[in-house]
């Protein structure tokens, strides 16, 4: 009889130990469905077994002599059924030794052999492995022969569906392994499967160190019908029973670990009590400063401490305590915790009066000085004052930076174009650098369905991957600089944010964006300029790609700990068979990817721009181009002026223009009521500016504020954009030009000629803006 295997070897295919799969293995499978598959043949005996699976299966011989042999070892374990022998064997803990310790023993020929017969029973539905040697040993065909013999017609169901259609031949794999590796396990069919019984092969699967492959089999399965009542993806599901959810006070304080204490019993009422008013992620904060490095530490200074009146000792301590972390680093957010906690005290005392019955007890002194508070003033300009120089420090990289993301966008798509269309083996030359195409050397379902290719030196590029990111990269860029919107705002673009007005004095159409309520809750319409009306267009595009619509996709607000619904996100990448919207991890990459490539540096310090730098950027651009600051805080969501003030960086040679303007414009135009929302007519009088913008040649993009220095002189002046359909009425200009020359040089008009040759010089280098083909080219004079 072959000795049991050690029950201590847990492997993975990575050489690692998994020690979290320990008690899977460990413990008997779940109890098995009185009309489970398989159940007909658990406890029946050798010759019965060996018969049945003759008759069903269809296996060749040999795999049928050695389920055989694999049985009649079984039988030398006690047990009442063939998982107690299985579980007796030791060979369910032992996925990585176990074959070849039965060949040692003579059990079978050859080790492979007895996964090929182990196989065979798992299909047979005999026997049911822990998830740990599911997953720790490989099978040739069983993933394949399983769902042929358990629920075939649900399985025909499945691969008819249009999400499993779109998924690459990896990805259909991956969901159809986990689906038939939970069926073992749980013996269960596959519309009898729920999603606990998924979550938690996912959980075990995560635990091992693997990357999770069961998001497919997820939407698969909801979209099937089986999981019809659970969220739509996995990561909503899991997001909903781990700890990325949003917390109860009484859950959020116990996560502390703080003793049990009448204040503690405070705190989570006063968390109660201020819920409603705050979003989930200033709550937490709010939670944090209170039970951590509020209570917490006071409890450190005065284990004794009984109420909320601190000795003036023991404020001191805490007040010191809190200048520095737990590392002996300065606290930057030293008055935040400062603010809540001073809140905490007054929000207990004025309620004191209104409830003295629940409140009057705790109510006392504030630990917090008035010149404690005193002090975020300076905080506050200090930090305003970086958030200027940083924006004056990026303002002259923020070209160079626009210009390489476009230059990567470009190189990337033709870099990808060519790799398509060229075989395996075969060189690629874009811009005089010469690649190899190189595919997987498996193919099939393990292609991966990206595109390589082998670099000068050796190494190996993703193509898709570079594709990928040079549009994305530039996508953002150029929608944050042109909108001012947040990041945040800018993920939760849909279809449905790209809206339109005509004003029915006009008749002509002003693209807007729709910008939902975000982090102050404040919606809002901000008019497009061409430039980012193009670039939505082509994020549109992208985002659609071959289908009659955007897919959906389900956003995560990492803040709010909460899924939204699904909806056609704009900036949404595919992701195996799901559609995500982009990640804040993934935009801060390709953004500091983007800033390496364009070399940007500050001395010998590199510079990389984060989301929130185009807004500032905007914003001074905007300001500093004549529009009202209430205008522009309107544009930008911000409920109050210093904020919008703040994010303006003037240069020190503009200070005194500009204080000059505002003053002279207020004493002309506007009373002392200087802080109040924007008025119909001044928002009228911005959008008749844009309005006005429509020309015979094209568009003009003169600021707004600014008078048209060339005295409606469009041809010569450099605010033109040319529209191209406008080309045969530059041309018709061009010819009445020479024609006047000619006319000109008979009379000898020559002041005239010269003006003439300048609007001719002009009308060429508005071709050369749109590469159109011209066949003269005067210069001045």
């Amino acid at each position: 009889m072959l000795a049991p295997i050690g029950a201590d070897e847990r492997y993975s295919p990575f050489g690692r130990v998994l020690p979290m799969l320990a008690y899977d293995a460990g413990h008997p499978p779940p109890a098995r469905p009185v009309d489970g598959p398989g159940t007909d043949l658990v406890r029946a005996g050798l010759d019965e077994v060996t018969t049945a699976l003759e008759a069903r299966s269809g296996a060749r011989a040999s795999t049928l002599r050695w389920s055989r042999q694999l049985l009649a070892w079984l039988l030398a374990y006690p047990g009442e059924d063939w998982e107690q022998r299985w579980l007796a064997s030791g060979a369910d803990k032992a996925p990585r030794s176990w074959a070849a310790a039965a060949h040692a023993a003579g059990v079978v020929a050859v080790a492979g052999n007895a996964v090929t017969g182990c196989g065979l029973l798992i299909q047979a539905r005999l026997l049911r492995p822990s998830y740990s040697w599911l997953l720790n040993t490989h099978f040739a065909v069983l993933f394949d022969r399983f769902p042929q013999a358990n629920d075939p017609h649900e399985f025909a169901r499945l691969r008819e569906l249009p999400l499993y259609r779109r998924a690459g031949e990896k990805a259909r794999h991956d969901a159809i392994a986990a689906l038939v590796r939970v069926m073992i396990r749980t013996g269960k069919r596959l519309p009898q499967l729920t999603g606990d019984d998924l979550l938690g092969y996912a959980d075990l699967v995560k635990a091992s160190g693997r990357h999770r492959r069961e998001h497919l089999a997820w939407e698969l399965m909801v979209e099937l019908g089986p999981f019809a009542g659970e969220p739509p993806t996995l990561r909503s599901a899991w997001t909903a029973k781990s700890s990325s959810r949003q917390y109860t006070a009484h859950a959020l304080i116990g996560r502390y670990d703080l003793p049990p204490h009448p204040v503690v019993d405070l705190l989570t009422d006063y968390l109660t009590e201020i819920r409603p008013r705050l979003d989930y992620g200033t709550w937490t904060h709010v939670a944090r400063s209170l039970g951590v490095v509020f209570w917490r530490t006071i409890l450190e200074i005065n284990p004794g401490q009984q109420d909320l009146r601190l000795t003036a000792e023991v404020a001191a301590q805490w007040r010191e305590r809190l200048m520095t972390t737990t590392q002996g680093l300065p606290r930057s957010d030293y008055h935040a915790h400062l603010i809540n906690v001073r809140a905490f005290y007054r929000d207990v005392s004025q309620w004191a009066l209104a409830d003295p019955a629940r409140w009057a007890r705790w109510a006392a002194p504030c630990p917090i000085r008035r010149i404690d508070v005193q002090t975020l003033r300076k905080a506050k300009r200090q930090r305003t004052a970086r958030m200027q120089e940083r924006t004056r420090t990026l303002t002259p990289l923020l070209p160079q930076l626009v210009e390489t993301a476009a230059r990567r966008r470009d190189w990337s798509g033709r870099l990808l174009t060519a790799a398509l269309a060229t075989p395996h083996g075969e060189p690629v030359t874009v811009d005089g650098v010469t690649y190899v195409r190189h595919d997987p050397p498996k193919p099939g379902r393990w292609n991966r369905d990206r595109i390589w290719l082998r670099d000068p030196d050796g190494g190996l590029l993703d193509a898709t991957r570079l594709e990928a990111d040079g549009f994305w990269a530039w996508a953002l860029i150029e929608t944050l600089r042109h909108s001012g919107a947040r990041i945040e705002e800018v993920l939760e673009l849909t279809q449905l944010s790209l809206r339109h007005h005509t004003p029915a004095t006009t008749g002509t159409l002003v693209p807007l964006l729709h910008i939902t309520p975000s982090k102050a809750d404040r919606e809002r319409l901000i008019p497009m300029s061409p430039e980012l009306v193009q670039v939505l267009l082509a994020v549109q595009r992208r985002a659609r790609g071959d289908a009659d619509a955007i897919p959906l996709a389900v956003r995560y607000d990492p803040a709010e700990k909460t899924h939204g619904p699904a909806l056609p996100h704009l900036f949404a990448r595919r992701v195996g068979a799901r559609q995500e919207v982009l990640s804040a991890h993934y935009v801060r990459t390709v953004l500091i990817a983007t800033a390496d490539a364009a070399g940007l540096r500050d001395g010998d310090a590199p510079i990389a721009f984060t989301p929130h730098d185009f807004r500032r950027l905007f914003t001074t651009e905007a300001v500093g181009a004549g529009l009202p600051l209430h205008i522009a805080a309107a544009l930008l969501g911000h409920l109050d002026l210093d904020t919008t003030r703040g994010y303006t960086a003037v240069f020190p040679d503009e200070v005194i223009t500009r204080h000059q303007q505002f003053i002279t414009h207020r004493r002309t135009l506007r009373d002392a009521a200087e802080y109040r929302d924007v008025t119909a007519d001044e928002w009228a009088e911005f959008e008749k500016h844009f309005q006005l913008r429509r020309v015979a040649l094209g568009d003009c993009f003169r600021p707004y504020g600014s008078p048209c220095v060339h005295e409606h002189a469009c041809v010569r002046c450099p605010q033109l954009r040319l529209d191209p359909a406008q080309i045969p009425l530059l041309d018709s200009i061009e010819a009445n030009t020479h024609a006047r020359i000619r006319e000109a040089k008979g009379k000898q008009w020559l002041g005239e000629v010269a003006a003439l040759r300048e609007t001719l010089y002009h009308i060429g280098r508005k071709r050369d803006q749109l590469g159109a083909p011209t066949t003269r080219r005067q210069t001045p004079g």
